[in-house]
Parts: structure tokens; sequence; C-alpha cells
């Protein structure tokens, strides 16, 4: 899209696409929230957007992707990307940041739908997201919280030389829950990008969006 670039860049791994999605490709992934994204029960995010009922889950993907579009600045952006595998698609990954060109501080977030989950999926998810942060945009660190008992993400963040950044508490629906923050800096980067290889297209022309 000519006016919005960001529509142009396109992240590759071994087995999947992350980009932008179309509206009708939007609507896929809220289906795909729809039909469930956490065990029942279970509290992963600190808005209770994956609990709540399947329509609402629906809805809440599509307006919070409008609601990112709409307030983008590059002193505050959010970029919601659609992951696809073989064409359908699966998730969500999610990188964001506040005065990027002066902190260089990014932040991580992602969602599998269940039926995709424990397929190392998450995994190069969070590489394509730590490639276009540490070598497409030159962060110096990047930031990724999860639960306590939200064990794969945190699995995922060991596998990148996370370290942890503290705990803190977080009230979700009148509970308290326990956040676990961790950062993974440029260097420890380098050591584990070799993980996994991540393709990166259309970066060039939606740059200054970032910083």
């Amino acid at each position: 899209m000519r006016h919005w670039p960001i529509t142009d860049l396109e992240l590759s791994t071994p087995d999947l696409v992350l980009r932008l999605p179309s509206d009708a490709e939007l609507d896929a992934l809220a289906q795909v929230a729809a039909e469930g994204v956490v065990p029942d029960g279970a509290v992963y995010f600190p808005q209770p957007w994956a609990s709540a009922p399947p329509a609402e889950r629906a809805r809440n993907v599509v307006q919070n992707h409008w609601w990112a579009r709409g307030d983008w600045a590059r002193e505050n952006w959010r970029l919601l990307l659609a992951v696809f595998r073989d064409g359908q698609v699966i998730g969500q990954q999610n990188l964001s940041a506040r005065d990027f060109a002066t902190t260089g501080e990014a932040r991580t977030g992602f969602w599998l739908g269940r039926r995709f989950q424990g397929q190392s999926y998450g995994t190069q998810m969070r590489a394509a997201a730590l490639a276009l942060a540490f070598d497409g945009l030159d962060a110096a660190q990047v930031t990724s919280t999860a639960f306590a008992d939200n064990t794969a993400s945190r699995a995922v963040s060991r596998k990148f030389g996370y370290r942890p950044n503290g705990v803190h508490r977080i009230a979700v629906d009148g509970r308290p829950y326990d956040a676990h923050e961790e950062v993974v800096d440029s260097v420890s980067w380098r050591d584990h990008a070799q993980l996994l290889p991540v393709g990166m297209s259309g970066l060039t022309g939606c740059i200054t969006y970032f910083r």
C-alpha cells in the first residue's frame, strides 16, 4: 500500500510467514482466536481477552488491529503481524515500542491458536520478531513478559538467551498474577541468531515509521 508501506513488510522462517493481514485474513485470524488460545481457566495475558467468550475474543482481535494501526506513531507503535503456515493463518506476533529512537528497547508478545501449539511455531515467531528488532531496526534490547504458569513462552525466551529482569504483580479480573519480565540484548542475540534463519523484505520502505 503506497500510503501505508508497512503492508510490504514480510518476515519468513522455515515454516512461517509473518505480515500484516488483509481484512479477510484478519477475519480468519479472529476466528482462530474464537476457537481457543489458552487452556480452559488459564490466564496468560494482562488483559483477559483470551478467556472471554468466543465472539468477544474474535471482536477483540479485530479491534486491536484497527486500533494499533490507527494509533501508530514513531514514538509509540505496535506492530501486530499475522502468522501464516502454508497460507493458513495460525496466530499473531507482536513487536512494540515507545520512544524507540531514544531507548532502543522493544517488547514482544504472541499468541497461537490452541490447535497450532506445541509444534515449535512459537520459537520461529519469536526468532522473526527478534531478527526484525535487532537486525532490521538496530534495537539495543528486547523484553518479554510471561505469567509464571505460561511455561511455553518462558521456554522460548530461554532458547534465545533472555535473562530475568524482575517480577511484578498484576491484577487480572480481581486476582493477582506474577508477571516475569525477561530481557535479551543485541550481544546475546548475536550468539543465538543462528538458531533459526529469518528472511526479511519490505523494511527499507517503512523503516522511518519505527525510528
